[in-house]
């Protein structure tokens, strides 16, 4: 594992978590530009399948020399650490939402995307809170990142034996959600899990089988493999933006037969995200344009916010809530114009934000070299780099 792939890894996570703010702030313009227009999958597959390649790359290699049980326990306290920062992040919402609504009298504040089970029924809601069977909406995709952790240790057993015996199993449990509908229960909503951690976990394994069968760097590409992902993605492209407008109605009417709902990970949509994965990773020419934006300045903040993904993400959460609370509560008074310039100008800001946020937390963390030191070694640094991509 070396310190290019390191960076690598860290830039598409920073780049996802910027698309994960964009798109949990409806209404501003930027979200008209995120990579969902453009095809059928979305930064969600992506975040998910990076979390099971860090897995993947990190605790393999212990599990091996360590046995597993030191790994479970590991994936076990994150586990608990991720169940808090959920709970956390909830509340604090709950609380934006509650003031907005105290200030402007907008009820869809307090009833919209599931927050009505707290507000109208506050101990049965809390409840179903702490018990991750009621996820607020924007607010859901980190119990699925608890079930994953749970998860984490049976794949890497699996995988440690056999990585394509890992796939199989991982997909049987994803035929076996889909075919018979198996999800975790909502309460006191009615329904499943908004990311069926049953389906969503095949995204994780992929990631992590990847990290295992890849970890000397991707195998060299394949003509035909090259080609059918290039055409699926270009398909895509074609069905969402119908056309480029050539076609109104398209999106519609293909959707309408493919298999791309987002709560069970519809067919359509894996197929998308793994070619589009597969060229990110494989496809030579595309690598060499990306480099060196990966390895210039940008690149270097944007891995920023990868090396501190969870207090980044939160960061981003809670300013996502504060900008749908302002939003929602300005609308009843603000032009269509107004609102729009209001909601850019608002996550241009945020954005800045969460640099802001993982340049101050590099700075605290960073090691204050002693009167005499000799300097880091490679190695050291690369090890430094791989554990902080992670700890974080």
């Amino acid at each position: 594992m070396d310190a290019n792939r390191i960076r690598d890894i860290d830039f598409w996570r920073g780049a996802v978590l910027i698309v994960i703010l964009v798109d949990h702030i409806p209404g501003n313009p930027l979200e008209n530009l995120t990579p969902r227009n453009f095809g059928l999958s979305d930064s969600a597959e992506a975040f998910i399948f990076l979390s099971g390649l860090s897995i993947g790359l990190i605790y393999m290699p212990r599990a091996r020399k360590y046995g597993l049980e030191p790994v479970a326990g590991g994936l076990l306290r994150r586990a608990l650490k991720l169940y808090g920062v959920h709970i956390a992040l909830t509340l604090a919402a709950l609380l934006v939402f509650g003031a907005a609504y105290w200030i402007s009298g907008v009820t869809d504040l307090i009833e919209a995307h599931g927050r009505s089970f707290v507000f109208g029924s506050p101990s049965s809601g809390l409840l179903g809170l702490a018990l991750m069977s009621l996820q607020l909406g924007y607010f859901n995709i980190l119990p699925l990142y608890v079930v994953l952790m749970l998860w984490a240790p049976v794949a890497l057993a699996i995988a440690r034996r056999d990585p394509m015996l890992a796939l199989v199993v991982s997909a049987g449990l994803y035929a076996a959600a889909r075919v018979f509908g198996l999800n975790l229960p909502n309460w006191p909503e009615a329904g499943g899990w908004f990311f069926n951690p049953i389906a969503w976990q095949l995204v994780f394994t992929l990631g992590l089988v990847a990290a295992v069968l890849w970890r000397d760097g991707p195998p060299r590409p394949t003509p035909w493999l090259v080609t059918l992902s290039l055409a699926t993605v270009a398909g895509a492209a074609l069905i969402v933006t119908n056309e480029g407008g050539l076609a109104p109605g398209l999106r519609d009417t293909a959707t309408a037969h493919l298999d791309v709902a987002k709560q069970d990970l519809g067919l359509a949509r894996l197929i998308h995200f793994i070619a589009l994965a597969y060229l990110v990773a494989t496809a030579p020419r595309l690598v060499r344009f990306i480099a060196p934006v990966i390895r210039g300045g940008f690149g270097n903040a944007v891995q920023s916010l990868g090396r501190n993904s969870l207090p980044v993400f939160a960061a981003g959460s809670l300013m996502s809530a504060c900008g749908q609370a302002a939003l929602a509560a300005t609308s009843p008074h603000a032009s269509a114009g107004i609102e729009q310039f209001g909601g850019l100008a608002y996550t241009v800001a945020a954005i800045a934000a969460l640099f802001a946020v993982a340049h101050w937390i590099e700075c605290r963390n960073a090691p204050t070299p002693s009167a005499g030191s000799a300097p880091a070694q490679p190695f050291s640094r690369v090890w430094r780099a791989l554990r902080s991509s992670y700890s974080h």
